[in-house]
């Protein structure tokens, strides 16, 4: 590919993400992802269904980041087995990228480079820990992925990493009430919310329809439907027959119980 063609490919794939995650993923966008890519808000929010792409969005929103130089971007997740995997989908995208952009460290969860940008994936832990000494600022991006699943302890500890002009972004399935992501969910209309719910989704039916038959019902209203648990664990009644429980016919008063014809 000669300088011009890579310089006019990468120029469209640095302003429109979406255009980096067709060529790496080899489809369009789903409108969530697309939402999601394009987002410029201070504090995002992604409610979305499990595999549904969370993972592979990130990666290619990460490696559309640091093409800029002086961008980080840390991702906190709930384990160290996560933080190697999502690591793998932003290494994937960013060598999807082919930038003439060098590479001075590469760990197992680091990747820094010469224009003074990175991605750091690393496990939340209890207390956030893990996160010190970095920080996220001038279009960086400091993402939590399965908020829900990490505990509020690493918010109180993580948040100050974000700085003048740096972003945050949740990306999560549904987890207990109560917590930090829930509350942000239902309570806090100052973020941008977004919505992926696999039953919406076409190319999702398949498994929808599959789940929906043979999953727990209490497990496909959080994975599916994106309905939040109960804050003491697992609920013990089925949503769906909470809801047949009630109907719209009137209350019976005691004196219909005598009533002569």
């Amino acid at each position: 590919m000669s300088d011009l063609a890579l310089y006019l490919r990468t120029l469209e794939e640095r302003v429109d993400p979406t255009a980096l995650f067709r060529r790496v993923v080899g489809a369009p966008c789903d409108p969530w992802q697309s939402d999601m890519l394009r987002s410029r808000s201070p504090f995002a929010m992604v409610l979305a269904s499990r595999r549904i792409g969370k993972s592979q969005t990130t990666g290619v929103l990460a490696a559309q980041t640091v093409a800029a130089p002086e961008r980080t971007v840390l991702i906190l997740s709930p384990t160290l087995s996560q933080s190697q995997l999502l690591f793998k989908k932003c290494l994937q995208a960013w060598q999807a990228m082919a930038l003439p952009i060098q590479k001075t460290r590469l760990t197992q969860q680091v990747m820094e480079l010469e224009n003074g940008s990175a991605v750091v994936c690393v496990p939340a832990g209890q207390d956030g820990e893990s996160a010190r000494g970095w920080g996220v600022k001038n279009g960086g991006i400091l993402v939590y992925e399965e908020g829900a699943f990490i505990p509020d302890a690493v918010y109180d500890a993580t948040l100050p990493i974000r700085e003048d002009g740096g972003r945050i972004l949740m990306i999560t399935t549904p987890g207990r009430k109560g917590g930090f992501a829930h509350r942000l969910w239902v309570e806090n209309d100052e973020i941008e919310k977004i919505t992926a719910r696999s039953t919406d989704i076409p190319r999702m039916a398949e498994k929808v329809t599959f789940d929906r038959k043979f999953m727990p019902p209490v497990q496909f209203a959080v994975e599916h439907e994106l309905r939040w648990l109960g804050g003491g664990g697992t609920p013990f009644f089925d949503p769906r027959t909470i809801e047949s429980a009630f109907t719209d016919t009137p209350e019976l008063e005691l004196g219909d119980i005598y009533a002569t014809r």
